[in-house]
């Protein structure tokens, strides 16, 4: 990210602009304003606006020019979590579902004939190919399980994880303790804590709830020095012990060894917390909606923007299939939702031009299935979008468009620093049979996710109130010269 005296020097020499001459027209000093292009001095507030107007920055080079103005206010870990968590959600929009264009190969041999009278393994790429070993022949039994306490900051095993679940539609039932880092302070974001959840959370997603990730709280994450294989992972036919750098692996065989590795790792997880929770059940997921709003806000980003403070309670009654089954514990956990959505002073909404347009042709939600609400009448879908564009302008509903490639089209996220956070799988996940939602409530994970989804507007990563809203009526008239 650039620096502010910096982006203000590229748009001096972008405008052409010397600092005389910008100092004579904007009425600030040369000296302070020579102090801030290096660095030395921060510009009292009162001053963007004559420089904004002297300089001619278009509408997106003022959201700029505020944006790194306000970041030199901001402490360096809540700017470094939302960069961690941009590009995660990033790299999520990014994932290529389409069938690999490859499979693993057969083993050509197994892996007691691979490690032979071995069992120590030294150099990554020999660790790496006992780990494949070790994977591909777990992989082919039918009761397939594996538990590991390797850190998530280990990118080869991480990256394998994601390879597995996704390109070859792995089912293997997977348990991994974290050490979560306890030494910094309560009210700071922590970084190698969130780094963490960043790596993992890909799996949790494309596992089809066969990943469970577990973890404790340690005020030391550093280097044991006296234990050459601080990690383990365990599997029906041996153990795997790892250095902290993965350069070294102890290879373990014996029935005994095993069975002791797997008792100890059971014994772990009832002393650690599960660090997420699955459900497919719609009413479970209604119900972790409603967990994940405030009782005055409400904060939400998805492909498609959230209308539910515009439904009434006759509006909920007349768009569920009667016919559903739990329909009354459905139509009342719905009616309770969308009453507090009514209520709430703050409401976000965040959400994508594509995600609209798709709203817009076929009525349909994504966050849910046809079977429960039918799409909407294309009256009804301009009638929401000239609702939601009137409370953007008027400052009721902080509602704006991300730009292309920031959020995953197949995810929705419902946050609150102190309640938890909802991650949900939309209908247009293609690995998903149905909706699953994942929920964490771990104190740091969820300050860190908030703070991102609330500096959302405003951010360089959206488009404007006005512009959100400009978009919003303009669709709203297609629908209506369509009908």
């Amino acid at each position: 990210m650039l620096l502010f005296s910096e982006y203000l020097r590229e748009l001096m020499q972008k405008k052409q602009m010397s600092v005389s001459a910008l100092a004579r027209l904007s009425g600030v000093e040369r000296t302070q304003l020579s102090k801030t292009l290096t660095g030395k001095r921060v510009l009292a507030y009162h001053t963007l606006d004559d420089l904004i107007y002297h300089l001619k920055l278009t509408p997106e080079e003022e959201k700029q020019f505020r944006s790194y103005y306000d970041a030199q206010f901001e402490k360096e870990g809540i700017r470094r979590s939302r960069e961690l968590i941009s590009k995660l959600f990033s790299n999520l929009s990014c994932l290529d579902f389409t069938a690999t264009a490859f499979e693993e190969t057969r083993l050509l041999m197994n892996l007691d004939q691979y490690a032979g009278e071995r069992s120590v393994f030294i150099g990554e790429t020999n660790v790496q190919f006992l780990l494949r070993m070790v994977f591909s022949e777990e992989m082919a039994r039918p009761d397939a399980r594996m538990e590991l306490t390797v850190s998530p900051t280990d990118a080869m095993l991480t990256s394998a994880l994601i390879y597995r679940y996704m390109d070859e539609r792995m089912t293997m039932e997977i348990s991994q303790i974290i050490c979560f880092d306890a030494s910094s302070a309560g009210a700071d974001i922590n970084l190698y804590n969130l780094e963490c959840f960043c790596r993992i959370f890909p799996i949790c997603l494309l596992s089809k709830q066969h990943y469970h990730p577990y973890y404790y709280y340690d005020n030391r994450i550093i280097s044991r020095y006296s234990d050459p294989f601080p990690y383990f992972m365990v599997t029906h036919s041996c153990v795997v012990c790892l250095s902290e750098d993965n350069a070294s692996a102890l290879l373990l065989r014996s029935p005994d060894a095993i069975a002791y590795y797997q008792r100890y790792f059971r014994t772990l997880t009832e002393k650690c917390h599960s660090l997420i929770r699955y459900t497919s059940d719609p009413l479970e997921i209604l119900s972790s909606y409603q967990r994940c709003t405030e009782p005055d806000g409400f904060y939400m980003v998805m492909d498609q923007p959230c209308f539910g403070r515009f439904y009434s309670d006759a509006f909920v009654l007349s768009h569920i299939r009667e016919g559903v089954p739990k329909f009354e514990q459905i139509l009342q956990a719905a009616k309770e939702r969308f009453s507090l959505l009514r209520s709430v002073s703050h409401f976000y909404t965040v959400f994508s031009e594509a995600g609209l347009r798709r709203f817009m042709e076929d009525g349909t939600l994504d966050d849910y299935p046809v079977e429960l609400v039918p799409p909407f009448s294309p009256e009804e879908r301009a009638w929401l979008m000239q609702e939601l564009a009137a409370a953007i302008r008027s400052g009721d509903v902080a509602g704006c468009i991300f730009r292309e490639k920031i959020f995953p089209d197949y995810l929705a996220v419902c946050t609150s620093e102190e309640k938890g956070i909802g991650f949900f799988t939309t209908s247009q996940f293609p690995l998903s049979d149905g909706l699953c939602s994942i929920w964490i409530n771990e104190s740091n994970l969820c300050r860190a996710f908030h703070s991102w989804l609330l500096h959302l507007p405003g951010s360089s990563l959206t488009r404007t109130a006005r512009e959100t809203a400009d978009i919003l009526e303009k669709l709203a008239l297609e629908v209506n010269e369509v009908k």
